[in-house]
């Protein structure tokens, strides 16, 4: 149950300064109040991550199955307002500082499956959406210097990921993903890329880049 605070605590012992900010990124004002301090603070924005996704099926009504008829419309609603819908309105909050920076970088937290169905209609749409919105805002910014990339990491090594009985040879960890974001945002040339739905262990491959142990984990999607 960790919390912000101790987030914040984790990113200072790293070497950078964590900041704690409690935000409801669904809620426009929260989010208003939130920018407005960061312009204050800094003037401008040169990266920003969004990563929020309300869609846990366990903390939803179970519904009936596991098929789209048998599930409530919660699921929905979870789903595509705590993911893709808070997604935008952070996004759009941040842009007029995100054009204060020389090069800025949007990275969208995704998950896409070509050509396959990610065995949860809402789930499959949210992610969708995801990706499709960076394609457009990554044309839409472009003159901008503002780059768009929607990011899919693999099976990610998380506490809940752990306690089911999953080991490291078939998960990555969360320095993985954050080692692409820091490839991705140090790229000069990353304006080639905007609006590209992109896997963090191809990315590993172009860049260079391994996990904490030293290997490069392949994407969990076939």
């Amino acid at each position: 149950m960790e919390t912000i605070e101790q987030t914040a605590a984790g990113v200072t012992a790293r070497g950078g300064i964590g900041i704690a900010v409690r935000c409801d990124h669904t809620d426009p004002d929260e989010i208003t109040c939130l920018f407005q301090q960061i312009q204050d603070q800094h003037g401008r924005i040169d990266l920003l991550v969004n990563s929020v996704f309300g869609g846990s099926e366990a903390s939803l009504p179970a519904g009936q199955g596991k098929r789209f008829w048998e599930r409530p419309p919660e699921h929905w609603d979870a789903m595509m307002v705590a993911g893709p819908k808070a997604y935008l309105l952070t996004t759009r909050a941040a842009v007029p500082l995100l054009q204060q920076s020389p090069a800025a970088l949007i990275v969208n937290l995704t998950s896409f499956s070509p050509n396959q169905a990610a065995g949860n209609l809402y789930y499959d749409l949210a992610m969708q959406l995801i990706n499709r919105m960076t394609f457009v805002m990554g044309q839409e910014l472009q003159t901008s210097r503002v780059a768009s990339i929607a990011l899919c990491p693999g099976f990610m090594r998380t506490e809940r990921v752990v306690d089911a009985g999953f080991g490291n040879d078939a998960t990555e960890s969360t320095a993985y993903v954050g080692r692409a974001v820091v490839a991705l945002a140090q790229d000069p040339d990353i304006l080639q890329r905007t609006g590209q739905a992109l896997f963090v262990a191809d990315l590993a491959l172009d860049y260079g880049f391994t996990d904490q142990d030293g290997t490069q984990p392949a994407t969990f999607i076939t």
